[in-house]
């Protein structure tokens, strides 16, 4: 039960009719009458009796009313405190990402930070590996997204998020039957590897595993990767999972890779230097937002 079941039903108990109940909530009548049953289930009570002339509430649905509105006063007790709390920050956080964390994290969670704080002036992008290092060194940037942990006695590195690495792989391919991919399936498999984060990974996984690699294409361009892959050339690794803006075409199966590393995506700020209040609230704000996804 949350939040918004408990507001539908207050709602419910109130107007006492469901149509009334659902025009108010700008809801359907079958999914009000649906959260309403999925409440009665939880509880293992009935919440309202109903007659021909709209329902009213139970003895326990009486009971349940009571508290209801005591819990949904609380609660906006607490977020009219925490949006107060947020308004009053203000500041500037920029915010350099390694080139391909973009897409894997979503522009969702940097739009619910701006959207949460609406006065904290929020820049980023993705840069070379190198440039981010640079401008976090030298205070440009406040945080950075790095797909590696940077081995540095000047940054702080804190692991937030792992990735789920994947194979794109032919449909009439012997590895498409696999039920996950491991690297010595590419031990005799010709691969295509897009760009150097795949390239460096797959070549450093296979020599670990005592074999080099037969690498026919490599490119930095996805959608040629994905045409050769679909062409039969190969199979191509993606470390950092996949792409969710690239159409899947039915020739191709999307298999699990089993890395000897699993990746992560670590948030890094700078040693010594301490972090503005935005900025601070920045990285709570992505650390909680990704422990909720789990």
């Amino acid at each position: 039960m949350d939040i918004k079941s408990l507001e539908f039903f207050v709602r419910l108990c109130k107007d006492n009719n469901v149509s009334v109940a659902a025009e108010n909530l700008y809801i359907s009548q079958q999914g009000l009458s649906r959260m309403i049953k999925r409440m009665e289930s939880e509880l293992g009570v009935k919440l309202f009796r109903r007659s021909n002339r709209g329902v009213t509430p139970t003895v326990e649905g009486k009971l349940l009313w009571e508290h209801a509105e005591n819990i949904l006063s609380e609660y906006q007790k607490v977020t009219d405190s925490i949006n107060l709390n947020n308004s009053l920050i203000h500041g500037t956080v920029n915010v350099v990402l390694e080139l391909g964390c973009l897409p894997l994290l979503t522009l969702s969670p940097f739009l619910r930070f701006i959207e949460e704080y609406p006065n904290v002036d929020l820049s980023f992008g993705e840069h070379r590996e190198t440039i981010c290092q640079a401008q976090l060194s030298d205070g440009t940037a406040d945080v950075f997204f790095a797909v590696k942990s940077v081995d540095s006695e000047q940054f702080n590195v804190s692991p937030f998020y792992t990735l789920n690495s994947i194979v794109y792989v032919p449909k009439n391919h012997v590895l498409a039957k696999k039920s996950f991919i491991t690297v010595e399936d590419f031990r005799d498999t010709k691969l295509v590897l897009c760009g150097s984060t795949n390239y460096y990974t797959v070549v450093n996984d296979c020599a670990e595993a005592n074999f080099v690699p037969n690498i026919v294409v490599c490119s930095t361009d996805i959608n040629v990767t994905m045409q050769c892959v679909q062409s039969g050339l190969g199979v191509s690794p993606f470390i950092l999972g996949m792409n969710k803006a690239l159409p899947i075409s039915e020739d191709i199966i999307v298999q699990q890779y089993r890395c000897p590393n699993i990746p992560q995506i670590h948030i890094l700020t700078k040693k010594n230097t301490p972090l503005s209040l935005s900025a601070q609230r920045f990285c709570e704000y992505f650390f909680r937002y990704f422990e909720a996804r789990k």
